[in-house]
């Protein structure tokens, strides 16, 4: 892929990934200009490879799976406990717990599923 023609999108997006080195420090005012006229006079992907190869930096790393991530807050749903709520003073109406535990059960599985499957 790499003597592939470079498009206009892909050279700016090779610049504004160089301004973002500019920005964080890596490169002065004089490097950040003659990399970027590298960048607009290359002509294939492999003529961008020099101006980046002591740029790259690795990215940072994923949280692992099943780890809580910031800002989520663990346990149950809110509406998980408007149904269990509800449950329960259905079962004290109706006296059919029977049958409510059954649908809690369900509600219950069903949680653990979304949950399971979104991780």
């Amino acid at each position: 892929m790499d003597h592939l023609r470079l498009s206009d999108a892909e050279r700016e997006a090779a610049l504004a990934r160089l301004g973002e080195h500019y920005a964080a420090g890596r490169l002065d005012k004089e490097e950040y200009d003659e990399r970027s006229d590298a960048v607009w006079s290359a002509r294939t992907r492999a003529d961008l490879r020099p101006v980046f190869v002591d740029l790259e930096v690795a990215p940072s790393p994923r949280p692992a799976a099943g780890v809580v991530r910031r800002g989520r807050r663990a346990g149950l749903p809110g509406p998980l406990i408007a149904v269990l709520v509800v449950l329960a003073a259905l079962t004290v109406v109706t006296h059919l717990p029977l049958i409510l535990l059954a649908l809690l059960a369900w509600c219950l599985v069903r949680f653990h599923r979304s949950r399971h499957w979104t991780r």
